[in-house]
């Protein structure tokens, strides 16, 4: 608290007085805002508190690039993406599986973890990764696929860190459907009505022991429903997002988008192979993608 000298504060009365012909009542007390030591100087306290909270959005940001990394490389996100453009023929059969399983987990987490951790403000990303989380959660359960469901909650564990830096555990902070595109909403609805028709194909594919593969002992159809699912709710997390005006929603389409064009294509290269959606739909996917990310990036942020 600052107190203003007496003789000081009279001048400024004086003057005060003159120009507008009122009397100021007196004395004045001004409450110093900032934080000062005993001895008058300013407290470390406050900068401290900042380096603290900037050392803890680093530790984060690295933890989650990390984390990232895992699922792109050693979870064979990356390598099973490229199983169809490099014409790895051993996994021929099952090209569209292996391509459903690296855009999971390249495009829909190892991506938008790495995201968030060059811009912490976009914590759309992480939103989308819960989903993602819980769409191979409820395929695992369904399916059933018990090693699928450690598989989801340790993608539910990756977003801690963001959500730490945050200072929130409550992953939904920052998403309204008041105010969301109504353009989006209805290409987010038809993609969760194909993502759930796929699903429910690739779930029966796998009861009625269709060729599969495996990745660490976990079986690509029951993941390939989760992926179905994954894109339609990260998708509709960006409507979300879009409606909150959330930071980052707009580039949050772009993962939902090059999945949605490069299983599309796949699938109109291959269209008798397990996992395929056939031509037509490749077709019709491809056109999905490309109007959900052009609506969103003309859309005002």
């Amino acid at each position: 608290m600052l107190t203003i000298p007496p003789c000081q504060y009279a001048g400024w009365l004086s003057e005060a007085n003159e120009v507008t012909g009122t009397p100021f009542p007196g004395p004045l007390t001004v409450h110093n805002e900032s934080v000062t030591s005993a001895e008058g100087r300013p407290s470390a306290s406050g900068a401290a508190t900042s380096s603290d909270d900037a050392r803890g959005h680093v530790v984060a940001r690295i933890v989650t690039i990390v984390v990232a990394l895992f699922w792109g490389v050693p979870f064979f996100g990356v390598i099973d993406l490229i199983t169809v453009p490099i014409q790895d023929e051993t996994f021929y059969e099952h090209y569209l599986i292996e391509t459903g399983w690296g855009l999971l987990y390249t495009l829909l987490v190892m991506v938008p973890l790495i995201l968030w951790a060059v811009g912490p403000q976009w914590r759309v990303f992480p939103q989308q990764v819960m989903v993602v989380a819980a769409a191979v959660l409820l395929t695992g359960l369904v399916t059933p696929a018990p090693r699928q469901v450690l598989v989801a909650l340790l993608l539910a564990l990756s977003v801690v860190p963001s959500l730490v830096a945050s200072r929130t555990l409550w992953p939904v902070r920052g998403l309204s459907l008041r105010g969301a595109d109504r353009t989006l909403f209805v290409l987010a609805a038809l993609a969760a009505a194909g993502a759930v028709t796929y699903a429910l194909q690739m779930i029966a594919a796998a009861h009625a022991g269709k060729p599969d593969d495996d990745t660490w002992g976990l079986m690509h159809l029951p993941m390939q429903a989760a992926f179905a699912l994954a894109l339609a709710g990260s998708a509709s997390t960006t409507v979300l997002a879009g409606g909150a005006k959330a930071p980052g929603w707009r580039l949050s389409t772009l993962p939902t988008a090059v999945c949605a064009v490069w299983f599309g294509g796949v699938s109109i290269v291959y269209p008798d192979h397990l996992g395929s959606v056939g031509q037509p739909a490749g077709f019709a996917v491809i056109v999905w993608g490309v109007v959900w990310s052009a609506v969103a990036l003309s859309r005002s942020p």
